[in-house]
């Protein structure tokens, strides 16, 4: 087996180094998509006709391409009749690694030599999304966060927020940092602003004293606070308490004294009127309730064959410990939830000018990394929500809760060139997202071509670590 693996792992490098030769700017030359629609997220609308020229990983000139000029020797990419839109983003993700290993006896516990993050994030990359937010970020996810930075793999930006919760209720050290009171409380937030952390990420058990202390102190050190909304709390709590961000619309929802338009009026209300950003993962629960109601059909949909062994594992490990038991009774109350107040709630947030971001809970049964984030798009769209304000959520909204609007998150000049090439018209049918031609990030263009033979490497080298 390790022969077989390392020889698998040889032509992963040599695929990397391949698509290192599409670098666009490499010796200052410029890459230039010509003749594509350009959905420029700025407004609702396709720019006909219309070139982009990027260099040095930055968009330096959009306009029509009549009035656009090829600069010598540059890299053209014919997009006549496509469409050239943002690069995506995924605001709620966890990440394998080897603190995902206490869900593993010793002996079937995986290596860190087949923990290849080079592969688990390239789901992403292949599915155009290039920042993601880590919501349980682990101190090995770091160093990759920097080397991501400098261009030493092909991966998305990462966001880490480090997870923080009350003693013995959840998620278990080292996947999270449990706290009991104030001290302990002070002393886990400066450790995590210490290592580099970007945000603090709360969870549900944390009492009300050590998540003040958790709060006080991240704005001491100018680190936001994402996460769950704490029991001991309650979403009128968080709001006034300044949390930057709430991770699900269930969060909101496990407060609501009955799933119906008054309650989702009264929260709609409440977090339009604030700072405070709420984050849709509506597929996890349409994905939650689709696996209660056939696992075996779950657990094995298309694309599992992408997702690393470890993973397969953890999926298992939280369906067969914490949701086959779950009683019909809350099964029914899932559903409930999900129609009459999920769905709706996000509806009417985005209806009263609220702050939404865009999230899958990938790692979380039964949600895909990257296919998932397209599969969100089209749950906002059957909420309601029209594809440009879909798109919206995924694209611009993102570098809006990040503070960095003045240089992401749209196509225009000066702004940073995620791109995502799309076959046909997102405006239209918003399923139209996953008519991937080719990715723009780090300033490499990867084609389509380039996605499919990366996946089936990857496919190719899971399948072995199976084996095993």
């Amino acid at each position: 087996m390790d022969t077989t693996y390392n020889r698998l792992r040889l032509n992963i490098g040599l695929i990397i180094c391949l698509l290192s030769v599409h670098a666009a700017a490499q010796n200052n030359t410029a890459l230039v998509f010509t003749h594509a629609g350009i959905i420029s997220m700025t407004k609702e609308e396709v720019l006909r006709d219309y070139s982009v020229v990027v260099r040095d990983g930055k968009i330096t000139e959009v306009g029509p391409s009549a009035t656009v000029t090829l600069p010598p020797g540059a890299t053209v990419i014919d997009a006549t009749g496509k469409f050239l839109i943002p690069a995506l983003s995924d605001m709620h993700v966890h990440v394998e690694g080897d603190a995902w290993n206490i869900m593993y006896p010793k002996e079937k516990q995986f290596s860190r030599n087949e923990i290849r993050f080079e592969d688990i994030l390239f789901l992403y990359i292949a599915y155009g999304i290039t920042t993601v937010n880590i919501m349980s970020a682990l101190h090995e996810h770091i160093p990759l966060r920097e080397n991501i930075e400098q261009n030493k793999l092909i991966a998305p930006r990462l966001v880490l927020s480090r997870m923080i919760d009350g003693a013995g209720k959840a998620w278990p050290p080292p996947i999270s940092t449990w706290v009991t009171g104030a001290d302990e409380a002070k002393k886990a937030v400066l450790e995590m602003h210490h290592h580099g952390y970007d945000m603090v990420k709360v969870y549900s058990f944390l009492d009300k004293i050590s998540y003040d202390t958790i709060i006080a102190t991240a704005r001491s050190l100018s680190m936001p606070v994402v996460g769950h909304i704490p029991l001991s709390t309650s979403p009128e709590y968080v709001v006034a308490a300044g949390q930057k961000m709430i991770a699900h619309s269930e969060e909101v929802m496990k407060f609501a004294k009955q799933y119906n338009a008054a309650e989702v009026d009264h929260y709609a209300s409440l977090f339009a009127a604030s700072d405070t950003w709420v984050t849709t993962t509506l597929i996890l629960h349409r994905n939650l309730n689709a696996l209660l109601r056939n696992s075996d059909e779950e657990l094995t949909k298309p694309g599992t064959e992408y997702l690393h062994p470890m993973a397969t594992g953890i999926w298992n490990y939280i369906y067969q410990n914490l949701y086959k038991p779950i009683p019909t009774k809350n099964r029914e109350a899932l559903i409930d939830g999900y129609k009459n107040f999920q769905r709706p709630f996000v509806y009417e947030l985005n209806k009263r000018g609220g702050k939404l971001l865009i999230g899958t809970d990938a790692l979380i049964p039964s949600t895909l990394p990257g296919i998932s984030l397209h599969e969100e798009l089209k749950e906002l769209v059957d909420a309601g929500l029209t594809p440009f304000e879909a798109l919206k959520i995924a694209t611009t909204n993102t570098f809006d809760f990040l503070g960095e609007r003045d240089r992401a998150g749209t196509i225009e000049q000066g702004m940073a060139a995620n791109l995502l090439l799309l076959e046909k018209n997102p405006l239209e049918d918003i399923t139209s997202t996953r008519t991937i031609l080719g990715v723009m990030t780090q300033n490499r263009w990867i084609s389509k071509k380039d996605i499919e033979i990366r996946l089936t490497t990857i496919r190719e080298s899971y399948a072995t670590i199976r084996k095993r």
